[in-house]
């Protein structure tokens, strides 16, 4: 069995590792923006309620012996996967090398280059550039999260 969470900050790598890692070892992958936010073509951000996004959760987690989620969350919503999960990667590439990716990531999208969850423009871009400046702030908090799991954890630069 194989319960993987990937954790770091917009832009670190997390679905790309996530993704190929889910391809190489045939285990499903979850990504916590679909259970956090309602992503509709029309809507961006919308966020999900509290209750439905911790029944999806669970059910992820009581559904499937092997699994892969990865997400930016710090919040104590998390600590279910975290206690279940048998290995933890926080991702921490460079701030600017997340910034870059960002960048390129967004405006794929917008060039509909690359397919997208949501409508994306650049607003929306903006405004992922500034929170993942500002992502580093929780760094410590998901740190001390995730310490406290001891050897199951692994930090990646």
């Amino acid at each position: 069995m194989a319960k993987i969470f990937i954790v770091g900050g917009p832009g670190s790598g997390k679905s790309t590792f996530a993704k190929k890692l889910s391809s190489e070892l045939n285990i499903p992958h979850f990504d916590l923006d679909d259970i956090k936010w309602i992503n509709q073509t029309n809507n961006f951000n919308v966020e999900r309620p509290k209750e439905e996004r911790l029944k999806l959760r669970d059910k992820i987690l009581a559904y499937n012996d092997n699994w892969i989620i990865e997400g930016v969350y710090t919040n104590d919503w998390i600590i279910p996967i975290l206690e279940k999960a048998d290995r933890i990667i926080l991702l921490k590439p460079p701030t600017m090398v997340r910034q870059w990716r960002i960048i390129k990531r967004s405006l794929r999208r917008m060039l509909h280059i690359e397919q997208k969850k949501y409508k994306e423009n650049l607003i929306t871009l903006f405004k992922l550039l500034f929170w993942s400046r500002s992502y580093d702030k929780y760094f410590p908090e998901i740190l001390e999260k995730i310490n406290r799991f001891g050897k199951k954890a692994e930090f990646i630069r």
